[in-house]
């Protein structure tokens, strides 16, 4: 977010390249996982106007997922724990909080995303450990975060497409 430059951006929307305008910011609960329990925490948010047709668009950080309450390294934590097996499915939703369902969803929505990404040659031959890897060592992860957005029209491990309009 350090080097993000509003003035650069093209709107999604229209298309245009726009001088953006601040034109908000607002509170967002994220839960997180710091020092071995799950936390939640306030972020601001920067939201943008473009000039040229009036929409605003919400400029979120990496470790935002648009329209989930967990941020990303919580979600891929947990998927991390589960792969390895370090303890029971029941044990590991309890230590993070979080249902089996929830915990059987992630898993689901990590594994389309992965076969999204690496098509379906490369998915069958990737462990999901090994693509959590891969993007753990990543250099530059909001490099992939944003070729994964042009590619799919939504973020990794986004659970619904944006509302259209």
């Amino acid at each position: 977010m350090d080097t993000f430059c509003p003035e650069k951006q093209t709107c999604p929307v229209c298309g245009s390249s726009f001088h953006c305008q601040i034109h908000a910011y607002y509170g967002r609960r994220i839960i997180d996982f710091i020092c071995g329990v799950p936390v939640t925490t306030e972020v601001t948010v920067l939201r943008l106007a473009c000039q040229s047709c009036g929409h605003t668009h919400a400029v979120l950080p990496d470790l935002i997922i648009p329209y989930s309450s967990y941020s990303l390294f919580f979600i891929l934590r947990v998927l991390a724990e589960a792969f390895l097996h370090i303890s029971s499915l029941e044990r590991l939703c309890e230590r993070f909080c979080i249902t089996r369902n929830q915990l059987y969803r992630w898993k689901q929505l990590f594994q389309q995303h992965k076969r999204e990404w690496l098509g379906i040659l490369e998915d069958s031959e990737t462990s999901g450990m090994d693509f959590l890897l891969m993007l753990a060592i990543k250099p530059d992860y909001s490099s992939f975060a944003m070729d994964f957005t042009k590619q799919t029209a939504y973020s990794f491990l986004q659970s619904h497409r944006n509302p259209s309009g």
